[in-house]
């Protein structure tokens, strides 16, 4: 890929995109940022869409000019919008990006999919690390909408010939939130198991993206992204055999490292997070 391209950025104003946007930018890129939220100010421009609007998605894409895509536009999480708007809008979005960016002939996506496909918050791993070939156990309507998005990508790739990296994002928090939520894992560690006790700065997401959108050649594909290692000062492992139940220790996990691996994306693209949010170290 070109060093420097045009990028366009869905959900341009929300908590990952955002980020998304500056760093592309920062890094000398051009970006288009688009949201079904009218997005003031910020750097790049911006229009107001509606993903699940096939013509405003083709409409924008192609006044963009973009080389390559980052599609974080969605339904945040279960319960901000009835179930089957959800699930629909967020299957409905993705689709219509993918098929724009075929036609238009923009091979490279970067797509917002979730860790909540692993269905942490209803069992314990299987297994850890966990890589891409974990089990998914959907227990939402969110959950499910992303596993779709994955199938459509697959689609994609073999039929269309593009190049399309699902992201499975976990802990996803602004520098502003971690605080308070690595202060809430020291007080209820037991409750920690659902994200593996581990919390990801958004812009080492935004990170990720561009790393992406940038490598030479990179496969299609899911890759785990999160942060390098658990919040809490205690080792990954004691963690994992205290409160995961049945979890099977398949590989190393040394010291404070994720049980969540992202050696794919690393080995793919060169990700490695530059903010290691702890109890003992903090960043903002």
């Amino acid at each position: 890929m070109e060093a420097m391209m045009k990028v366009l950025v869905t959900g341009s104003s929300g908590r990952i995109g955002r980020y998304v946007v500056r760093e592309l930018v920062e890094a000398g890129h051009t970006v288009t940022g688009i949201d079904i939220a009218r997005v003031r100010g910020g750097p790049g421009r911006s229009l107001q869409v509606d993903l699940t609007d096939a013509g405003e998605v083709y409409q924008a894409l192609a006044a963009s000019g973009a080389e390559a895509v980052a599609h974080m536009g969605a339904w945040a999480n279960a319960g901000v919008a009835p179930d089957t708007r959800t699930y629909g809008d967020n299957v409905r979005g993705t689709f219509n990006v993918f098929q724009a960016c075929a036609d238009l002939g923009i091979v490279r996506v970067v797509s917002a999919s979730s860790a909540q496909v692993y269905g942490l918050a209803g069992a314990p791993p299987v297994y850890v690390p966990m890589d891409e070939d974990h089990p998914v156990r959907p227990i939402n309507c969110y959950a499910l909408s992303k596993i779709a998005g994955e199938q459509a990508a697959d689609y994609f790739v073999v039929n269309r010939g593009m190049t399309i990296l699902c992201f499975r994002l976990m802990g996803i928090r602004t520098p502003e939130e971690l605080n308070a939520q690595i202060d809430a894992l020291v007080e209820r560690p037991s409750e920690g198991g659902g994200l593996l006790w581990t919390r990801t700065d958004t812009r080492d997401v935004a990170l990720a993206c561009r790393l992406a959108v940038e490598a030479e050649t990179v496969a299609a594909g899911v890759y785990n992204i999160t942060g390098p290692r658990v919040a809490l000062d205690e080792p990954s492992l004691d963690l994992v055999k205290r409160y995961c139940r049945g979890t099977e220790i398949r590989g190393d996990l040394p010291g404070f490292t994720s049980p969540l691996s992202c050696a794919r994306a690393e080995a793919a693209f060169g990700y490695r997070p530059e903010f290691p949010w702890s109890v003992s170290k903090r960043f903002v």
